[in-house]
Formats: structure tokens, sequence, C-alpha cells
């Protein structure tokens, strides 16, 4: 599952989990990143498209995960180790 979310739109890590648990399938891992915007103006959810798209390929395919930071369930940072 990815989701992109504004600032205003995120809320608390504690939200994140209440909203991802209403999905169908279970998680036990969130990875986070961010888009910087350009000139001022905030990326929109076309500009988040291609690196959400990136970003599920790298997980799919066992790819490097260090450009994103994890988190499990209760918000406890996760470290890979390769």
């Amino acid at each position: 599952m990815c989701v992109d979310k504004t600032l205003e739109e995120l809320g608390t890590f504690v939200d994140l989990v209440s909203e991802a648990g209403n999905m169908k399938q279970a998680w036990h891992i969130v990875l986070v990143a961010c888009l910087s915007g350009r000139n001022g103006i905030m990326p929109s959810s076309d500009d988040a498209t291609q690196p959400l798209q990136i970003m599920q390929t790298t997980v799919e395919n066992g790819g490097d995960l260090s450009n994103y930071i994890a988190f499990d369930r209760d918000g406890t940072p996760v470290r890979f180790h390769s």
C-alpha cells in the first residue's frame, strides 16, 4: 500500500497507524520519504506518483531502502542491514 500525504494531512504517527489498520492488508513496517517542493510550492499528488512507484518497486525487488526512513507499528525507527 502506498499513500501520499501533505503535512496538513499527515497528523500524528498514531493517526497513520489507525488509518493503516483500516486497510485490508496487515503491515509491520512503514517506509517514509519526503519530497521537496519548487519555488515555495508543495509537490502535488501527481508529483508523488513516480517516487511512490519507485519506492514500491524497490521494496518488491528487495532493493536498497537506505533512502527511506522506516518505523515499526510502535513508531520505533528500524534500520536495515545488508
